[in-house]
């Protein structure tokens, strides 16, 4: 990283280098006309038209160094802030657009619609804000708000006054069947003696309101209050609704925001760059001390000024499994497939003399699993157990060997070079039988840590997912439905 001084001493040199009259100051067309002369082609006109309304403050018509430096590092900051902060806006929405994308892959394949076409376990969402005017016949009022819907009934708690305002979060669901129910809002007055006195009220039809439900979004809304006669009492009551009756569609126009806003940051990120570049290009001395390995950006494809962690993949591609970067630097899955390589080439070996089909299909079968990005913590902890298996059968066939060798057997011939060829293949089956007892331990270690980070949240594996998830009443899920500005969106 360069210092102040080294800056200040390169720029100085470069104004040396740009003023041609040798006066120290430098007038408009000189600057332009040096501009173009450095970089072999017209210098890019507004970005030189900002530069010099910027340096000449004093308006005479001249800068002096001083000026000249001031206002390049000056704008040599503001492009380097805003490109740091264009990457941390975009990382963020990189991040809620992919676990966006989960949560719509796990959507799509439970959602399920009723005959009204609404999803099943379809939730309204109420929350009760403030009120105002209520009417008090000159008594102290406690006021507080039933929420009736369909055969449910819920109510906030009681405050004071004639406009209360709910400091506490006063959130409510409502199961919805239809899209046709009406929430009825009463405004109650609570006395500790005798019963409770109806001030207001207002009934809301979910399909037939004053705003549009159906976007799925979160309205925040004033809704004016009536009497007991049904005449308008002056009074009104703030709430904030939502209705999701389709996780899937709602999913959708979250991640299609999200894709709009990415884009549009991906293209502003490219402009910052470009300018900077642009900044940079006819000053050298300067440019070398603050970007060095510094490529210019590719107008033709703004993708590439995208981090390579972001870009999307190659849909052509064979996708590997634990190449999310949480399992990617999992050192006890790259033991794992050292280990299975390891025991492969002594099974092909032991074949030679002994069956040894059994570890060989084991082997096929883990790497069909990881080359199909099928593996999980269930399926690992499953092929620890086979491979338990088969060390067992190698140990039942190594004692009988053993007690072959010490049994001595007169009656039998043996052939030298076959006696040699069956101690070599029963030394590898030793070293093959610790090797496996060591993998299995690892295993069982790596599918327990695969628990323990999937439970009860959602890891990605590279476009495929586990889903951990209580699928026992999948209907009582609250649904955290938020707008997808506010973050986060938690919507299984």
């Amino acid at each position: 990283m360069a210092t102040f001084q080294q800056k200040y001493e390169s720029l100085k040199q470069e104004f040396n280098e740009l003023d041609i009259n040798d006066d120290g100051r430098l007038d408009k067309n000189e600057m332009f006309q040096v501009l173009d002369s450095k970089i072999g082609k017209q210098f890019d006109r507004e970005i030189a038209e900002e530069l010099w309304s910027n340096l000449d403050i004093n308006h005479d018509g001249k800068v002096t160094v001083n000026e000249f430096i001031q206002i390049l590092l000056k704008a040599e900051d503001s492009l380097k802030s805003k490109i740091n902060n264009c990457r941390t806006t975009l990382e963020l929405n990189y991040q809620q657009k992919r676990e966006t994308e989960t949560n719509l892959d796990y959507c799509q394949q439970n959602e399920k619609l009723n005959n009204f076409g609404v999803m099943e376990g379809s939730q309204l969402c109420v929350i009760v804000i403030q009120a105002a005017n209520l009417k008090a016949d000159g008594k102290q009022l406690d006021p507080f708000i039933t929420l009736q819907f369909d055969k449910f009934e819920k109510q906030t708690t009681i405050n004071k006054g004639p406009n209360p305002i709910w400091k506490e979060t006063q959130k409510f669901y409502f199961p919805v069947q239809t899209g046709k129910e009406d929430l009825k809002l009463t405004v109650c007055d609570f006395d500790k003696y005798t019963p409770n006195i109806v001030i207001a009220r207002v009934d809301l039809n979910l399909s037939n309101n004053g705003f549009n439900l159906k976007n799925q979004q979160l309205h925040d809304i004033w809704l004016d209050l009536y009497d007991i006669n049904g005449n308008r009492s002056g009074s009104q009551l703030n709430i904030q609704i939502q209705w999701v009756y389709s996780k899937v569609k709602y999913l959708r126009d979250v991640l299609n925001s999200y894709q709009q806003q990415v884009n549009q940051q991906e293209q502003e990120l490219l402009q910052y760059e470009r300018d900077l570049f642009i900044l940079y290009e006819p000053f050298v001395k300067w440019r070398q001390l603050n970007t060095k390995g510094y490529q210019k950006p590719i107008t033709q494809e703004p993708a590439s000024m995208i981090p390579i962690s972001y870009q999307q993949a190659d849909p052509t591609k064979i996708i590997k499994p634990f190449s999310d970067p949480l399992l990617d630097k999992n050192s006890k899955f790259k033991l794992i497939t050292i280990l299975i390589g390891f025991i492969a080439c002594l099974t092909l070996l032991i074949l030679f003399y002994k069956a040894q089909f059994f570890d060989l299909l084991l082997i096929i079968d883990f790497y069909i699993l990881w080359e199909f990005n099928a593996l999980n913590e269930n399926r690992i902890k499953t092929l620890g157990i086979l491979f338990g298996m088969s060390c067992f059968l190698d140990v039942v066939w190594i004692f009988c060997i053993g007690v072959k060798w010490l049994g001595n057997d007169s009656h039998e011939i043996f052939i030298p070079y076959e006696i040699s060829i069956q101690k070599m293949i029963s030394i590898l089956v030793i070293i093959s039988l610790i090797v496996r007892l060591y993998l299995i331990l690892n295993l069982f270690q790596l599918s327990q840590e695969l628990q323990n980070l999937t439970n009860p949240q959602t890891i990605k594996i590279q476009h495929k997912n586990i889903v951990k998830i209580d699928m026992q009443n999948t209907h009582n899920i609250e649904s955290k439905t938020y707008l997808h500005n506010g973050r986060p969106i938690v919507i299984y």
